[in-house]
């Protein structure tokens, strides 16, 4: 199941140095997965900000992705769907197989995820 269009939309993917992408999206608030994950206290689930960066991967390279190996993935802090939450993915490819991102919280400009993992 794809979740963009119903958990996220994508604002704009820009590009840098070779390899090097920078995604601005934004997560909705309200989708229905929060009633679930956690009712009292809702948090982003981190295996759905995974799929986010996949999905994102997907469109830069123009192609279906998948993680073939997660070398290290660090949740650094939580998201918290109070209001629709804009994050900002930055993801670096080389080899186009190995990459490096990064989830940071547009509204703190706190560090979210760091992950470093194989692509096929």
């Amino acid at each position: 199941m794809r979740l963009e269009g119903n958990f996220y939309t994508i604002h704009a993917i820009t590009t840098g140095n070779p390899g090097e992408y920078t995604i601005s999206a934004e997560l909705f608030a309200d989708h229905p997965i929060y009633k679930g994950h956690f009712p009292e206290q809702p948090v982003v689930p981190g295996v759905c900000t995974l799929t986010v960066i996949r999905e994102c991967l997907a469109k830069i390279v123009g192609r279906e992705v998948t993680f073939t190996a997660i070398k290290e993935c660090k949740y650094l802090s939580a998201l918290i769907p109070q209001s629709n939450i804009p994050i900002t993915i930055n993801i670096t490819i080389a080899d186009d197989s190995q990459l490096c991102a990064t989830v940071v919280n547009g509204n703190s400009s706190q560090s979210v995820l760091k992950l470093r993992a194989t692509i096929s």
